[in-house]
C-alpha cells in the first residue's frame, strides 16, 4: 500500500522534512541537487509523478473487487396458517443478479419482483438489489428457513437460517389457500360451495364463491375464474358485500353467485375457484406508521400482487332415467307451471288464432321444445315460434319462457282449443312430470255464403269444354302461404363481401398471366434472367463479405466485395466480364452518382488488395458504399429497357375491362331504407289478413297487407294477395300497381300473370309485353329476378376467368379449360344481357301506374288548359321522364309522350 510518506516523498522528489513554514525537501547533497537540475532527470522524474498520481486515483475512485454478500429477512417471524409473510433475499455488491429459486416445504411461495438500490459514499460505489417474496404457511409449527444458496460468477453463497413460529388455527391446520372451509382467524382465503353435490344432467346448480377478508388491506380485486370441464357456466352477478364477526374478529365478505349446468353425466369435478388481487402492505420508513398517512388510505403501502385459492369441488351428475319418460320429453329439467292464453275466442271459420304458451318456473329452458296440443281435429295448425327467449336473472335458476303458435280453425263446429301438455323432469321428486293446460271455449261462427262463379284463370280452358259454352273468368284465388319474406334493407348483392369480391377473379387472371410472362421470360431469355437475379445475388455476395468482415479476413472480404460488384454490373447492366468498369457502367445508363460510387468502390478495392504496404482501409465504407450502388441501381427501374432491349413487363393494355357486377351491384343496392319496426307477428297479420278476404272483407284485408308492407315485411305473395283484395274492392288501378310490384319478386308466376291480364283486359290498359326479338334475345329477363340474375352472372364470370388463370398456370396447356371457359363465356353472355336488359327496362327506370279510375288525359303541356294528346286508361304502366311542380311528363310503351297529373297514378 501507498501510504501518506510515501505519496508525499514521491510527489516532492524528495524526502519531506517538517519545517514551521510548512513542508520542503529535506538538505541532499549538492551533486543530487545538480543532477535533478538537468533536463532528462527531470523529465523522469516527472513520468514517475505521473504515473504513481495516476494509480493512487485509479485506486480511490474504482476500489478493489470484493466478493458479494447475502442477508435473508422474513417479517413477521410469528404469524398464523394462512397469513402472508414477507421473504427478502439482499445482495450487496452486485445490481444484476437474478433471483435465488426459493422452495419452501409447508408454505406457498411466490416471487413479487427485484428492488435495485444505488448509493456513492466518499467516492464508494455502493449497489445492492433486493429480492422479495410472499409466504404463505400451510400448516403449524417452527420452521427454520434457509440457508439460501446463490451461484454468481463461478462461486456459491448462501445466506444464514431464519428461525419462524407458525401458530395453528382454532379449526386445526389448513392446507392453505386452496382451502374450501373458512379458517376463523386466516386474514384472506376464498371459499367455494354448492348446495348440493349430487344433480341431475342439465339441472342448474347455483354455485357460490365467497372472499373472506380479515386482518388485510386490499385493493383491484378481480372476478374470480372458475374452472369447470364438462360443466357450462353462466356469468358471475354482481358480488354483494356485508360484514361479519365470528370469534370476535370482523370480516369483510364478497359474495359472488352463478349457475352451473352439468353437460355429461359421471364424476365432474368444479373449481377451483381463483381470484387474483393486491394485498396492501405497509412499508417500512419514515411515514410508515404515521396516522396521517393511515388515516387517508396510506398512498405509500405496497401492493402485492396475490392470488387466493379454493378448494375444488366434485360433483355426481347423473343421468335422466329412462322408466317412465313420456313420449314428448324434450330435455327441460326442473319445476314449471304453464299458462295459456289465446285471442280472439270468437271468430268466423278460417280466421286465425294467436296462441301464447308462458312456460316458467325454476330449472333449465334452454333446450326444450314448445308444449303441444293433445288433439289437432278440426284446426290447421302452424309451426310454434319463440316470441320471447327464455331469460333468466343473473346467477339465479327462475327462468321463463314465451311461445305463439298460429290455429285456423276449419269449420264451425270447433268449440274449443284443446288442451297443450308438457313434460320436464322434477329432480326432487326424481321422476317425470307433465303439466297440462285446461281447454280454452271459443266461439266459431260459419262463414258467410255468398255465392260467386266458378274461378279459372284468364285465358284457361276446359279440355273438354264445348265451343258454344261460355266460361267463366275471374282472378286466381289468393296465396295461402307469404313466400319468403324479404326485409326492406339493403339487398345481398349490395353487401360489402359481394362487391369486393367482383375484383378478386381479374385480379387473379392479371396475376396469373404476369407470372407466366415471368416464367417463359426467366426460361428462356437469359439476359432477362440474369437481370431479373442480380439483385438477389448480390445481397447474398455482400451478406458473405459482411460475415468475413465481422470474422477479420480483409483479403477475403475485399475480394468478395469486388467479385459481388463486378458479378452484379456484369449482369444488371448486360457488361461482358472483362469490361466493367465505371465508364461502361456510364455507357449504359447509369447515373453520375452511381458512375462516381462504382470508380471509388474499384479504386479502395484495388489499392487494398494490390498494393503489399497498404493497411487494411475503412471495410465498414467499402461494405457501405457497395450496397448503395446495388440500392441505387434497383430502383433505377429505366435501365431493365436498356439492357435488355425489350418492352416493359407491364403494358398499356388493360388487364380486363371494367368490373360492371361491382358497379350494378352498388348501384342496386342504393341507401338502405329506413322502415318502420316490423310487425311482432307477419305470420299472423298474413293468416288474419286472408282471412278478412274470405269473409269478404276485402278493404279491411288490404289494410292488414299494407300493415306488413309498411312494416317491411316484404314478399312476392303479399304484393299477389293486396292487388286480389284492390281488385275486389273494385280499384283496379291499384289492383294492378300492386301485380306490377309482385311481378319483381316473383316474375315467372303464372297465377300472377293470369290475374294481371285479366285485370288489364277490363281497363282497357295496353300491356307492356316485350316483342318476340327482345324474347329471343333476352330470355331470362322477365323469367328471373334481379338478384337471381346478378348472382348467377357472378357465378359464371367468376367461374370462367378462374378456369383462365387455371389455363396459365398449367405448363401442359391443356386444352379443356378453354373448352368450359367459352361454354362458361356463352352463358355469361345470356344472363349478361338478361340483367342488363331487366335493369334499362325495369329497375333503373322511374315507373308508374294510372290509379285514377276512368280515363286521364295527357296533355302537351303541364297545364290544366294544355291541349289533350291522349288519354290512358285505368292500370296503364307508364315511364315517367320528368317532373314538374304536381305535374309528370309519362311516356306511353309505344313512346308518346304527354303531361297528367301526380295524382294520377302511383310509382312502382
Amino acid at each position: 500500500m501507498f501510504t501518506p510518506e510515501v505519496l508525499r516523498t514521491i510527489a516532492w522528489g524528495c524526502p519531506p522534512l517538517a519545517t514551521p513554514g510548512g513542508q520542503r525537501c529535506a538538505p541532499q547533497p549538492k551533486v543530487a541537487a545538480e543532477k535533478r537540475r538537468q533536463p532528462w532527470a527531470m523529465m523522469r522524474n516527472a513520468f514517475s509523478v505521473g504515473v504513481v498520481w495516476a494509480s493512487a486515483l485509479l485506486l480511490v475512485s474504482l476500489p478493489a473487487r470484493a466478493d458479494i454478500s447475502l442477508r435473508a429477512t422474513v417479517t413477521p417471524q410469528r404469524a398464523e396458517v394462512g397469513e402472508l409473510l414477507t421473504l427478502s433475499i439482499e445482495i450487496s455488491g452486485a445490481r444484476s443478479v437474478a433471483a435465488p429459486p426459493v422452495q419452501i416445504d409447508g408454505f406457498d411461495v411466490r416471487y413479487l419482483g427485484p428492488v435495485t438500490q444505488m448509493s456513492i459514499i466518499n467516492g464508494t460505489v455502493n449497489s445492492s438489489v433486493q429480492h422479495r417474496y410472499t409466504l404463505t404457511p400451510l400448516r403449524q409449527g417452527n420452521f427454520t428457513l434457509g440457508p439460501f444458496p446463490l451461484a454468481y460468477e463461478g462461486k456459491t453463497y448462501q445466506t444464514d437460517t431464519i428461525a419462524v413460529e407458525i401458530a395453528g388455527t382454532a379449526q386445526g391446520q389448513v392446507p392453505g389457500p386452496t382451502r374450501s372451509g373458512p379458517s376463523r382467524s386466516r386474514a384472506l382465503w376464498l371459499e367455494l360451495s354448492v348446495p348440493q353435490q349430487e344433480i341431475y344432467l342439465h339441472e342448474r346448480l347455483p354455485v357460490d364463491v365467497t372472499l373472506y377478508i380479515g386482518a388485510a388491506r386490499v385493493a383491484d380485486l378481480q372476478y374470480p375464474t372458475l374452472a369447470a370441464e364438462g360443466l357450462s357456466l353462466d356469468k358471475f352477478s354482481e358480488p354483494t358485500k356485508r360484514q361479519q364477526v365470528t370469534d370476535g374478529e370482523t370480516y369483510q365478505v364478497l359474495h359472488f353467485q352463478t349457475v352451473a349446468v352439468p353437460l355429461r353425466a359421471g364424476s365432474l369435478t368444479l373449481g377451483p375457484a381463483n381470484m387474483q388481487l393486491n394485498v396492501l402492505v405497509q412499508r417500512r420508513g419514515r411515514f410508515g406508521n404515521d396516522p396521517f398517512f393511515q388515516h387517508f388510505g396510506d398512498p405509500l403501502a405496497e401492493r402485492q400482487a396475490t392470488e387466493v385459492r379454493s378448494e375444488p369441488v366434485t360433483l355426481s351428475v347423473l343421468p335422466l332415467p329412462e322408466e317412465g319418460r313420456p313420449p314428448g320429453f324434450s330435455g327441460a329439467v326442473g319445476t314449471f307451471t304453464l299458462q295459456v292464453s289465446a285471442t280472439p275466442t270468437e271468430l268466423t271459420a278460417g280466421d286465425p288464432i294467436t296462441l301464447r304458451m308462458l312456460l316458467s318456473g325454476s330449472g333449465n329452458l334452454f333446450e326444450a321444445t314448445p308444449p303441444t296440443l293433445s288433439n289437432t281435429d278440426g284446426f290447421r295448425t302452424y309451426e310454434a315460434r319463440v316470441a320471447k327467449p327464455a331469460q333468466a336473472e343473473a346467477a339465479a335458476t327462475t327462468v321463463a319462457m314465451t311461445y305463439e303458435q298460429v290455429l285456423i280453425p276449419n269449420e264451425a263446429s270447433v268449440t274449443a282449443i284443446p288442451s297443450l301438455r308438457f313434460s320436464y323432469f322434477d329432480p326432487r321428486l326424481r321422476r317425470y312430470e307433465t303439466v297440462q293446460s285446461q281447454p280454452i271455449a271459443l266461439v266459431v261462427r260459419s262463414p258467410h255464403k255468398a255465392p260467386r262463379a266458378e274461378v279459372f284463370a284468364a285465358g284457361g280452358t276446359l279440355p273438354s269444354a264445348a265451343p258454344e259454352e261460355k266460361l267463366g273468368s275471374d282472378i286466381v284465388y289468393i296465396k295461402d302461404d307469404p313466400g319468403s319474406w324479404t326485409a326492406a334493407r339493403l339487398p345481398w348483392y349490395g353487401s360489402l363481401g359481394f362487391v369486393l369480391w367482383q375484383p378478386v377473379p381479374v385480379l387473379l387472371l392479371v396475376g396469373t398471366i404476369w407470372y407466366d410472362r415471368r416464367r417463359q421470360r426467366l426460361t428462356g431469355d437469359i439476359r432477362y434472367a440474369r437481370f431479373s437475379r442480380a439483385g438477389r445475388d448480390a445481397h447474398r455476395g455482400l451478406a458473405a463479405a459482411e460475415s468475413a468482415l465481422e470474422s477479420g479476413g480483409a483479403a477475403v472480404f475485399y475480394d468478395a466485395v469486388s467479385k459481388t460488384v463486378q458479378e452484379y454490373l456484369s449482369a444488371k447492366l448486360d457488361l461482358p466480364p472483362g469490361t466493367i468498369s465505371a465508364q461502361a457502367a456510364a455507357q449504359r445508363g447509369a447515373s453520375a452518382e452511381c458512375v462516381q460510387r462504382i470508380a471509388e468502390l474499384f479504386a479502395r478495392c484495388e489499392q487494398v488488395r494490390f498494393a503489399p504496404s497498404a493497411s487494411n482501409g475503412d471495410m465498414r465504407g467499402v461494405l457501405a458504399l457497395a450496397q448503395g450502388i446495388v440500392r441505387h441501381l434497383e430502383r433505377q427501374r429505366g435501365l431493365a429497357a436498356a439492357v435488355t432491349g425489350s418492352r416493359r413487363l407491364y403494358g398499356g393494355r388493360t388487364a380486363a375491362p371494367v368490373l360492371v357486377l361491382s358497379v350494378l351491384s352498388g348501384v342496386l343496392a342504393g341507401p338502405a331504407r329506413a322502415t318502420e319496426p316490423a310487425a311482432s307477428n307477419p305470420q299472423t297479420t298474413f293468416y288474419h289478413a286472408n282471412a278478412l278476404y274470405k269473409d269478404g272483407q276485402y278493404a279491411a284485408a288490404a289494410s292488414e297487407y299494407e300493415a306488413l308492407l309498411q312494416a317491411g315485411m316484404v314478399s312476392g305473395n303479399v304484393y299477389f294477395n293486396l292487388a286480389n283484395a284492390y281488385f275486389k274492392a273494385g280499384e283496379r288501378g291499384k289492383a294492378i300497381l300492386n301485380y306490377e310490384r309482385g311481378r319483381r319478386f316473383i316474375p315467372a308466376d303464372p297465377d300472377l300473370a293470369a290475374n294481371l291480364s285479366y285485370a288489364q283486359s277490363l281497363t282497357a290498359a295496353e300491356p307492356c309485353a316485350p316483342g318476340l326479338w327482345a324474347t329471343a334475345l333476352f330470355p331470362l329477363a322477365h323469367r328471373f329476378t334481379t338478384g337471381q340474375l346478378l348472382w348467377s352472372t357472378s357465378i359464371i364470370y367468376s367461374v370462367v376467368l378462374l378456369l383462365l388463370s387455371a389455363h396459365r398456370l398449367w405448363t401442359s396447356r391443356p386444352r379443356w379449360p378453354l373448352y368450359a371457359a367459352a361454354a362458361g363465356a356463352v352463358l355469361l353472355l345470356v344472363t349478361g344481357a338478361s340483367l342488363l336488359r331487366r335493369l334499362l327496362s325495369d329497375d333503373w327506370q322511374q315507373q308508374a301506374v294510372v290509379v285514377r279510375s276512368g280515363e286521364v288525359p295527357a296533355r302537351f303541356e303541364p297545364a290544366d288548359n294544355g291541349t289533350v294528346h291522349f288519354v290512358l286508361k285505368e292500370g296503364t304502366l307508364v315511364r315517367i321522364a320528368d317532373v314538374r311542380e304536381n305535374w309528370l311528363q309519362v311516356a306511353r310503351c309505344d313512346g308518346r309522350r304527354g303531361w297528367i297529373e301526380k295524382e294520377a297514378v302511383a310509382e312502382l
